[in-house]
């Protein structure tokens, strides 16, 4: 019988590759991880750690003055009789209007008569204008102008040709017929004009602090001014106040105090004024500095850069950026009531049921303590906006509804955010110095969260 030539192919079995397999496992556990490190939120603490600081704030302020703005009534070319910070008295000629521009021309033909300035006027400019190098920033350029106007207005007033004799000399020769304006009250003259001078401490707002938008101009002799426009300012006390933005725990930091001392950048010059806090009819919250000498050094200027001296604090350290404002409700002290057998303390507060008011007593986590109020979470789940509280052993009552904005930050000691308030005592741009003996407060090596942003009370950290 012939053999038969028909192949048939074997099919060989597949074995599973161990090894493979747990290098898809192990693959696929890293890829995982990966994935869940990129998308898992990000948690960063700090160690609470004591420390000192010893740090000037350093502000820009807006000045305002009693003073006020006088208008041209004419057409015509100014001549100022008065420099810049002179006092003028009431009736006191302070400039002319030239309606035809002859005066000038006289002016310029005369100007190589007699036109030296002392040595003892060239000093003085060279003092400004070391004291200009010294204090020249480049984040107020508008120092630059004013500089250069106040260097202006000396030379026209050491210069033997710009003055009211020759002035009425040039006149009386001449024939001409010039509009003599004089000051309707005493006080001393500026010529430096800008947007805010009628302004009351009241209608200030946040962008009245933006300099960049309120320029200052300056009216020089020999100008052409026109029917209404602002001439020059009259102010009629030596008294002086700058206002300032707060830093963030700014205003707690200087709750206790009556004076400050600052210091000027422009002068160098080192002065106490009474401090005080001014709220603006829109709820714009500022720091106000009163002074009553002075004035006449910041006469053409509207605002003003200095240092807020503040002494050496100690207390606890702590990075500015974990710091953070909720909101929370305010309750009388007296209402607080002490809990029994290891419960902490807590408030009586009236329940509905069946009909009838119970007394019941609530656990509460109070969050700070002062002589007149108490402060607990918005987010407690067992008092809320609208319950009554009830004070021991009394039937007065308080209704939950008054709220207060807390800085602090959240202490992450059990695995999950507790609030815990600070109170400011120093600050730079990094740190502040907290009052170490705060009740409920922070404790030297306490766990904080580093960037607070995105959490919430009794969020757990490691899950």
């Amino acid at each position: 019988m012939a053999k038969s030539k028909k192949i048939i192919p074997y099919k060989k079995r597949r074995d599973l590759n161990m090894g493979i397999v747990i290098f898809l496992i192990i693959f696929l556990y890293i890829f995982v991880n990966v994935i869940r490190g990129y998308t898992k939120r990000q948690i960063r603490y700090y160690e609470v750690v004591e420390g000192s600081m010893s740090h000037d704030k350093t502000h820009t302020g807006l000045i305002l003055r009693d003073e006020s703005v006088q208008t041209a009534h004419s057409t015509g070319y100014i001549n100022t009789y008065m420099r810049d910070g002179k006092r003028a008295s009431v009736g006191g000629r302070v400039y002319s209007l030239d309606a035809t521009g002859d005066l000038k021309k006289l002016i310029e033909a005369s100007a190589g008569k007699d036109d030296s300035i002392s040595d003892a006027n060239i000093g003085e400019l060279k003092k400004k204008l070391s004291n200009f190098t010294s204090n020249y920033s480049d984040s107020n350029f508008e120092y630059v102008y004013s500089t250069k106007y106040l260097l202006d207005n000396a030379a026209s007033d050491y210069s033997n040709v710009v003055n009211v004799e020759n002035i009425d000399n040039i006149s009386n020769e001449n024939g001409l017929n010039l509009d003599v304006v004089t000051s309707p009250a005493s006080g001393e003259i500026s010529y430096a004009i800008d947007d805010i001078a009628d302004k009351k401490e009241g209608d200030l707002t946040k962008a009245d602090f933006d300099a960049g938008k309120h320029p200052i101009s300056y009216i020089k002799n020999e100008q052409l001014v026109e029917t209404g426009a602002k001439i020059y300012r009259v102010v009629n006390s030596e008294t002086w106040s700058i206002y300032f933005e707060f830093d963030k725990g700014e205003e707690e930091l200087y709750a206790e105090k009556k004076a400050l001392t600052v210091k000027f950048k422009s002068n160098g010059l080192e002065i106490t004024g009474d401090y005080s806090v001014v709220d603006t009819k829109d709820g714009y919250r500022l720091g106000k500095l009163t002074f009553d000498k002075y004035m006449i050094q910041f006469i053409a200027s509207r605002y003003a850069d200095f240092d807020i001296e503040s002494s050496s604090v100690s207390g606890l350290k702590i990075p500015s950026k974990s710091v953070l404002e909720k909101d929370f409700f305010v309750i009388p002290v007296e209402f607080i009531s002490k809990g029994g057998d290891g419960v902490g303390d807590g408030f009586y507060k009236s329940v509905e049921k069946d009909g009838s008011a119970t007394t019941v007593f609530v656990p509460a986590n109070i969050i700070k303590v002062t002589d007149t109020n108490c402060y607990i979470s918005t987010e407690n789940t067992d008092i809320a906006a609208g319950d009554k509280l009830i004070k021991p052993d009394s039937n007065e009552t308080c209704e939950v509804s008054n709220k207060e904005k807390l800085l602090g930050v959240y202490n992450i000691n059990k695995g999950y955010t507790v609030f815990k308030t600070v109170d400011i005592l120093g600050s730079n741009k990094e740190f502040y110095i907290i009052d170490k003996g705060t009740k409920y407060g922070l404790k030297v090596y306490d766990h904080i969260l580093l960037d607070p942003e995105g959490f919430k009370e009794g969020d757990f950290i490691y899950q």
